[in-house]
């Protein structure tokens, strides 16, 4: 029997209306930010990313700024690392790095790979230009697999109990919890033997709406 998952996919973009790259920006990282690649995010007050609410708002400007493609960086303080904000990138200059080398209390160990400590969060923008894949289930009812006839209907988002976030079935009111209407279905997902249904879990594409976008571009 079908049951909510306890994990999703990441969200990820998969291609373009328009044929062309999708749209990347980076912004300064909120403080002590730990969201999972595949997270919606806004932007708060001081112009810095922040996890997506969970609740829309309908804009313009909405409230989803778009799709984080990096784990948040859990900053001590918002942009930290990042230029001009805290100048150029200073010591240690990347993440991970512990000060536990013997006899030198000044000195840091950095695990090989580590990545710079910049700042920013890098995020695919929500536009309208943009389709993103989202794994499909249902907070609420009995359903957890799309069918070729929702195609074009709206469906809102929903995290997870480990923080990823998913299409939810049981969203798809626009104006209350709808943010984006599903554009295709993954063919890799229809049961075997139909091109109408998919299994349970499978992945849809959406755009989202114009009315939820928080920064047109």
């Amino acid at each position: 029997m079908a049951a909510l998952l306890t994990t999703h996919l990441p969200i990820a973009p998969v291609s373009t209306l328009s044929g062309n790259q999708e749209k990347i920006q980076n912004f300064l990282e909120s403080a002590s930010l730990t969201v999972n690649p595949g997270t919606p995010v806004s932007l708060n007050g001081s112009g810095n990313t922040i996890a997506y609410s969970g609740t829309p708002t309908y804009g313009p400007p909405g409230n989803i700024l778009g799709i984080i493609a990096t784990r948040g960086k859990n900053l001590a303080s918002a942009g930290q690392g990042a230029s001009p904000t805290f100048g150029s990138i200073g010591q240690p200059g990347a993440l991970g790095a512990v000060q536990d080398v013997p006899n030198q209390p000044a000195a840091y160990s950095i695990y090989h790979g580590a990545p710079y400590a910049d700042g920013l969060s890098l995020v695919y923008m929500a536009t309208q230009d943009t389709i993103f894949e989202v794994q499909v289930d249902a907070s609420t009812g009995a359903t957890y697999n799309a069918t070729t006839s929702l195609i074009g209907t709206s469906v809102g988002l929903t995290v997870d109990g480990n923080g990823y976030w998913y299409a939810d079935l049981a969203k798809s009111t626009v104006g209350t919890n709808a943010v984006g209407v599903i554009v295709s279905l993954n063919p890799q997902d229809f049961v075997v033997g139909s091109t109408t249904t998919q299994v349970n879990n499978g992945r849809v594409r959406i755009v989202f709406a114009a009315s939820v976008i928080q920064v047109t571009n």
